[in-house]
């Protein structure tokens, strides 16, 4: 059998690759032993991977993937095949976003101040679950970054585990939140690199103040929001 698979990387990159033993394949991509890519972005866990009869079949499903957006390759991991014939067919068409305000309940907004400070001096990273623009919990992560004072990379675990939650009836994943301890209240340079348009909502925390936006394929908006008793 051969299989395709995508490995999560440091720094939140992702690899795609093909291969006719993914166990050994894998280990040898953990280990560092495969010169390249994933070698330079240790470390590496396998987030996606799918068996194939043929390996002509195994190579056309990696260079499909790798031709795919980030957002694309991300909902596959996630097994969101809605989203993936979503992104197919607007491909190339311009992206609205909607400034509706987001609606954050009073515990959530103080949940997000208290783990910046737990965190502090690096950075807290998570993920914001909820219903379209209502934000109604959090689940924190590690921040695995190996720069965490100045980057944040959410654990791939806790991701994994979040969105399979999702699909077996439990809390909609609709964003993200991280901290600056030092910085801005608004998306870095590597916030931008690192994000992957697919609308999802971020909140960064900041200093004596937090911020909402809207994470679009042209870039993160800013989007109002309120806060509510609860």
């Amino acid at each position: 059998m051969f299989w395709a698979y995508i490995l999560h990387c440091r720094a939140g990159k992702l690899y795609t690759g093909h291969t006719d033993d993914l166990e050994r394949r894998i280990w040898q991509h953990e280990t560092g032993q495969i010169p390249g890519f994933t070698r330079d972005f240790l470390p590496v866990k396998l987030v996606w991977s799918e068996e194939f009869v043929t390996r002509e079949e195994a190579k056309k499903a990696e260079r499909q993937i790798k031709g795919w957006s980030r957002r694309k390759k991300l909902a596959l991991i996630r097994g969101d095949w809605d989203a993936i014939s979503r992104y197919a067919k607007s491909k190339g068409s311009p992206s609205t976003s909607s400034g509706q305000p987001v609606v954050v309940p009073n515990k959530v907004h103080a949940g997000l101040i208290l783990e910046a400070q737990n965190a502090h001096p690096s950075e807290c990273c998570g993920i914001l679950t909820g219903n379209g623009t209502e934000v109604t919990g959090l689940i924190p992560a590690q921040n695995v970054h190996p720069t965490p004072a100045t980057h944040f990379e959410v654990d791939p675990q806790t991701l994994i585990n979040a969105h399979r939650a999702e699909r077996e009836g439990g809390p909609q994943v609709i964003g993200y939140y991280h901290s600056h301890p030092n910085g801005p209240s608004y998306p870095s340079e590597t916030d931008a690199q690192m994000a992957a348009g697919d609308n999802t909502i971020w909140a960064i925390v900041a200093p004596g103040e937090t911020t909402w936006w809207r994470d679009t394929p042209d870039g993160f908006l800013p989007l109002p929001y309120t806060q509510v008793r609860g």
